[in-house]
């Protein structure tokens, strides 16, 4: 008998919560029309004054303004410090760990390319 009042339950809050479910839905699915079309007017208004959705509001330019105004921008860096923490105290800030420069092959100019070298690249298509 419990079996079935516990049937008998779900099937009374379903038949309650599903009209609720339903308006929830509909209700978000208004809304994000409404927002869709809001943003592609907004889009189609900033684009042809110059602007566009990402770029700073004029209440944005005056607050970083205000905040560069307290914040006086920082002098050169301290060189000393390492971004290698093991080094700052194995010697002491005299020296610094090297930094090595990616090997950049110098591009040939076109007179000097093999004619060869755009046929190896074409092998692998046919």
């Amino acid at each position: 008998m419990a079996s079935v009042f516990k049937s008998v339950g779900k099937g009374a809050l379903y038949v309650l919560a599903l009209p609720f479910g339903l308006l929830a839905i509909v209700l978000y699915a208004v809304f994000g029309v409404f927002v869709f079309f809001f943003q592609f007017v907004r889009l189609i208004i900033l684009f042809f004054t110059g602007r566009n959705l990402r770029s700073d509001l004029p209440e944005d330019i005056k607050a970083r303004e205000i905040i560069e105004a307290k914040n006086p921008k920082e002098e050169e860096k301290d060189e000393s410090l390492s971004l290698y923490p093991s080094d700052s105290i194995v010697y002491s800030g005299g020296y610094k760990s090297p930094t090595f420069e990616d090997k950049k092959e110098e591009p040939k100019p076109v007179e000097e390319k093999e004619e060869n070298e755009d046929d190896e690249y074409f092998d692998h298509l046919v």
